[in-house]
């Protein structure tokens, strides 16, 4: 399993992902959103149980929930 780091590129999504919940009154877990980060950077898509995070809510995250 690789260790993704957090990069300019990932402060710069994860920025981003931030002011979008901060606008739409949905705050999410600093982790969620250092996780939607990585995905979101490197096109990758988020498979997680964890429906409360609602990842696929997030613009420009790719995402599978149950």
């Amino acid at each position: 399993m690789a260790v993704l780091d957090y990069t300019e590129r990932t402060a710069v999504e994860h920025g981003r992902l931030l002011a979008h919940t901060r606008r739409a009154g949905q705050p999410r877990g600093p982790h969620d959103l250092i996780i939607a980060s990585h995905a979101a950077e490197t096109g990758r898509t988020i498979c997680s149980l964890d429906a409360h995070a609602k990842f696929s809510d997030l613009p420009g995250v790719d995402a599978l929930a149950p």
